[in-house]
């Protein structure tokens, strides 16, 4: 990785520049010029005082200004104040809709955020890269900044430009090197102490997101599958969180969303390095710090947590140790509603369950399967429908469950409204898809029917659809404490295949 250095100029006070944003006060002179010039030569503009020669040093090919540092390497005597170097100028003010006025065409106008870009600019191969500031920049890069060079001038101004400017949090560097010249000025160089780093990915991070490997007997995305999903949309860099020290990733989240989503809906894997001390303590930070992200960015609710575990798990002692890590994690995290749910499948070999052909299937519209989930909704055993009900309330919690299955990959011609020979609604059968298996979606009995069998004719519907609609598996899920509904399921031929923990932020009701 390429280091980023702030080499900069400062007051007894810690101001670079004056109100004005001119530091003319900050002599370049005597032996203080001459050391510059001999390690830093391409710190020194071209229109300065004995001029580097630009194949001198080679310590930085690069340099990042923002306008005023622009403004002032080139001074008056032209549009390129540093051309022995590639030069990027950063500015929310600019238009970068082509070449702007005043600005030299080598210098490459850089838009929207500088930490993914100069993220990905440390991973090219190259020489150093040179922080020529201002303030607003290096407060946005101070997690990125590597090494800090400061000159600092016998002189007090008061007030100025801040070496910094950004929120409160304190970044600890290391003292490596002070030196004092003949004029007073100090020159005193920090390194970023060895910590780790939380943060989003980037495009130049793939390589490493994709060799981190899980030897547990857990669910997790490999490699391919990523690479796949990240090209359609599912996967996407900033939704990919990693824990890094010293160019290794020691921690890994990957959230999962909708190729057309604005946010992630799940956390499909957690990983911490067995070599970390405590694994659910940086797994909880990890996510905290991705959540927080998500929430400043506007997400309404926040993702869950989906651990995807073995049946039986239970009994192996390998499986129970990566699941306790990782439950500590996800509870430290916030996410502290938990349901632990049955995954399962149905195949050809299993046969088309029976119909007491009792019921009757109809289309409908949207209002009228409106209606039956509220009306589904009534006492439902299903964990996440009593809990929308409560969060929410019945009309919510039924228009969301409708609006999330329009949402899905199924087609909306499949779902069918149950009925009685006398044309009473019985429930409803509501086939619908992932981007990976088509899948049981959603059914229920009304109420007042429930505990005649009706859902065994349901279900059987749903099964009909699939496999006519060319289904060779059909998966399905339901909660461990759903009994009736896990006994109808094994009726009709699903078997368990996996089990699955869910831990999701806890949401407060609605004011009233």
């Amino acid at each position: 990785m390429r280091q980023l250095t702030y080499y900069v100029g400062t007051t007894l006070d810690g101001f670079v520049a004056g109100p004005d944003g001119k530091s003319d006060f900050l002599p370049f002179e005597g032996d203080l010029a001459a050391a510059r010039l001999a390690e830093y030569p391409e710190t020194v503009p071209v229109h300065g005082s004995g001029a580097p020669n630009p194949t001198a040093g080679r310590r930085f090919d690069t340099v990042l200004m923002d306008r005023a540092g622009y403004e002032s390497g080139r001074a008056a005597e032209g549009t390129s104040p540093y051309p022995h170097l590639t030069q990027y100028l950063f500015s929310d003010t600019l238009d970068f809709s082509g070449t702007l006025d005043g600005v030299d065409p080598a210098v490459e106008l850089v838009p929207g955020d500088p930490v993914a870009f100069v993220r990905a600019l440390k991973a090219r191969d190259g020489a150093g890269i040179w922080l020529r500031g201002g303030a607003d920049l290096a407060g946005q890069l101070i997690e990125e900044i590597d090494e800090l060079v400061v000159e600092r001038h016998p002189v007090a101004t008061g007030s100025g430009i801040p070496l910094f400017r950004a929120p409160f949090r304190p970044t600890a560097f290391t003292l490596t090197d002070s030196r004092v010249f003949s004029s007073g000025v100090t020159l005193t160089t920090y390194t970023k102490e060895n910590r780790m780093q939380l943060r989003p990915t980037t495009e130049a991070d793939l390589e490493l997101v994709t060799a981190v490997t899980v030897d547990e007997p857990v669910g997790w995305i490999e490699a391919d599958r990523y690479l796949e999903e990240l090209k359609e949309g599912m996967y996407r860099p900033e939704w990919t969180w990693i824990a890094e020290q010293d160019g290794r990733v020691l921690a890994r989240a990957l959230w999962w969303g909708h190729a057309t989503g604005e946010h992630p809906l799940a956390l499909d894997c957690l990983y911490v390095d067995p070599s970390v001390e405590d694994r659910a303590a940086l797994g909880a930070e990890l996510v905290r710090a991705g959540l927080r992200a998500f929430a400043e960015q506007g997400a309404a609710k926040l993702p869950l947590y989906n651990l995807t575990l073995p049946q039986g798990w239970r009994e192996d002692p390998a499986a129970v140790a990566a699941t306790d890590w990782r439950r500590d994690a996800a509870l430290a995290a916030g996410l502290t509603d938990v349901v632990e749910r049955l995954r399962l499948e149905w195949t050809p070999d299993a046969g088309l369950p029976a119909s007491s052909g009792r019921l009757t299937f109809t289309e409908g519209t949207d209002e009228e399967f409106l209606d039956v989930f509220r009306r589904i909704a009534e006492g439902s055993l299903d964990g996440e429908t009593r809990r929308n009900v409560a969060l929410m309330g019945v009309e919510a919690a039924a228009q969301e469950e409708v609006d999330f299955y329009l949402g899905c990959p199924g087609e909306r011609s499949w779902w069918r409204i149950a009925r009685t020979p006398d044309g009473e609604v019985a429930g409803l059968a509501l086939p619908s898809a992932t981007p990976y298996n088509r899948n049981v979606g959603y059914l229920g009995v009304v109420p007042e029917l429930r505990g005649r069998g009706y859902v065994d004719d349901v279900l059987a519907e749903i099964t009909r659809v699939q496999v006519e609609a060319g289904a060779e598996l059909i998966t399905a899920t339901t909660d461990t404490d759903n009994a009736p509904m896990a006994a109808a399921f094994a009726r009709a031929g699903y078997r368990v295949a996996q089990t699955r923990l869910v831990w999701s932020a806890p949401e407060a009701a609605p004011a009233s």
